[in-house]
C-alpha cells in the first residue's frame, strides 16, 4: 500500500487557522470532557489509538483507525461530544491523513502553525497531551512513533532554522501590546490574572519590560505568593478580584474557566472608580475570561487571542524564510516517518 493510499491515521484540527475566536471557543474542551471523548473513542471497535491535544488556539484528535473504519466514525464520535451534527464539524474542521497529519503534527509541534509563528510553549502542550494519552493507555504503537519522531524532527526544526529565534510567546505579545498603548509600563499599574505557564510567563514579561507595579492573581494564595517571590509583584486573590480590579490600568487575563472572570456588570461597577481613566484588557483565555460587551464602555478597550493577529502577521513577516525551511524539513522527516510505518505494517502482515 502507498502512502497514498493509506488514511487509517488522521488528525482533526479545528483551530485559529481555520476558525474564529467564536467557534474556537464553541469547540474547546475542559479536562472532563477530554476524558469521555477517550473513553468513548475506545469504546468503539473503529478506532485503536487515539490523542487529544487541546489549546487555547487549537482542538486536534490524532487517531489510528482499524482496518475497516473511516473518518466518518470518528466525526461522528465528534458530533456527539458537542452535540452537534456531523456536517456542522465538517463546516469547521481540516482533516488529514497519512503523511500529511505526520506533517501537521511536526509543523504544530515546531510552532509553524501557531498564532505567533515560532512560539515555544506550543511543543511542552503537544509533549504534555502525547503523556497523557501514553499514560492512560490509548496511544499505541502508530501514535508512540509519530509523536517520538516526530518531536525529534521539530527539535530539529528550532535547532536548525531561525523559525524560534528570540523569546517568542503569547504572554510577550501581550505584554508587547500593553506597552506599545502605555509606552513606558514603569507608568502602568498592570494586572495578570492566573499562574499558569502563560500567566507566569506574563508576570515576567512585565517585570523585564520594566513594570513596577503589577499585580499576580490566582485560585490559590499560595500560588499567588510562590509567583510573586520568584518574579516580584503582589500576590492577589482571584476571588477578591472585585476589591481590586479598579486599581489597575491593564489586565491580562490567562485563567482556565468555562465561563467569563471579568463581567460586564463588574467592569461597569468598577470603572466608575477610575474617574475617567482608561482600562485596557487583554484576554488570553479559551473560552474567553472577559465578557465581550466590556469592550462597549467608555474609557474600556477590550483585545482577544484574534486582536493580536495583526501582531502575529509582523511576526510571520520577519520569520518567512525560516518558515520556508522548516516546513521544508517538516515534508522530509514526514514523508520518513510515514514510509517506516508503512513498511512495518506491510512486515506485519506477512
Amino acid at each position: 500500500m502507498s502512502a497514498e493510499d493509506d488514511k487509517s491515521f488522521i488528525v482533526v484540527s479545528i483551530n485559529h487557522e481555520i476558525a474564529p475566536l467564536e467557534v474556537r471557543e464553541r469547540y474547546s474542551l475542559d479536562s472532563e470532557k477530554v476524558g469521555k471523548l477517550y473513553s468513548d473513542l475506545h469504546s468503539s471497535d473503529h478506532i485503536s489509538e487515539s490523542l487529544v491535544l487541546n489549546t487555547c488556539n487549537r482542538f486536534e484528535l490524532y487517531t489510528q483507525l482499524s482496518d475497516d473504519a473511516t473518518p466518518q466514525e470518528v466525526l461522528e464520535q465528534l458530533a456527539q461530544i458537542y452535540a452537534v451534527s456531523t456536517d456542522e464539524i465538517k463546516d469547521h474542521i481540516h482533516l488529514r491523513s497519512g503523511q500529511d497529519a505526520v506533517q501537521h503534527l511536526i509543523e504544530v509541534s515546531a510552532g509553524l502553525r501557531s498564532q505567533i509563528t515560532g512560539e515555544a510553549e506550543i511543543f511542552g502542550q503537544v509533549k504534555a497531551a502525547y503523556a497523557e494519552s501514553q499514560t492512560n493507555g490509548y496511544a499505541g504503537k502508530v501514535i508512540n512513533r509519530v509523536f517520538q519522531k516526530g518531536f525529534q524532527a521539530a527539535k530539529l526544526i528550532r535547532n536548525s532554522t531561525t523559525v524560534g529565534e528570540g523569546q517568542i510567546n503569547i504572554a510577550n505579545v501581550a505584554v508587547d501590546l500593553a506597552g506599545k498603548i502605555f509606552g513606558d509600563l514603569k507608568s502602568a499599574a498592570a494586572l495578570s490574572l492566573g499562574t499558569g505557564e502563560i500567566g507566569e510567563k506574563t508576570v515576567k514579561a512585565l517585570r523585564s519590560r520594566g513594570a513596577e507595579n503589577f499585580g499576580i492573581a490566582s485560585r490559590s494564595q499560595e500560588r499567588a505568593n510562590e509567583v510573586a517571590q520568584q518574579w516580584g509583584g503582589t500576590p492577589r486573590l482571584l476571588s477578591e478580584l472585585p476589591e481590586y480590579l479598579q486599581e489597575y490600568d491593564i489586565v491580562i487575563s490567562s485563567v482556565g474557566a468555562e465561563s467569563p472572570i471579568i463581567t460586564y456588570d463588574l467592569v461597569k461597577k468598577r470603572i466608575a472608580k477610575r474617574r475617567g481613566r482608561p482600562l485596557f484588557l487583554i484576554d488570553l483565555g479559551l473560552p474567553r475570561n472577559i465578557e465581550k460587551r466590556c469592550g462597549d464602555l467608555d474609557s474600556v478597550f477590550l483585545y482577544n487571542l484574534d486582536d493580536l493577529a495583526s501582531i502575529a502577521d509582523e511576526n510571520l513577516a520577519q520569520r518567512k524564510k525560516a518558515v520556508l525551511e522548516s516546513t521544508e524539513i517538516a515534508a522530509q522527516k514526514s514523508k520518513f516517518i510515514w514510509d517506516a510505518i508503512l513498511k512495518r505494517k506491510q512486515f506485519e502482515k506477512k
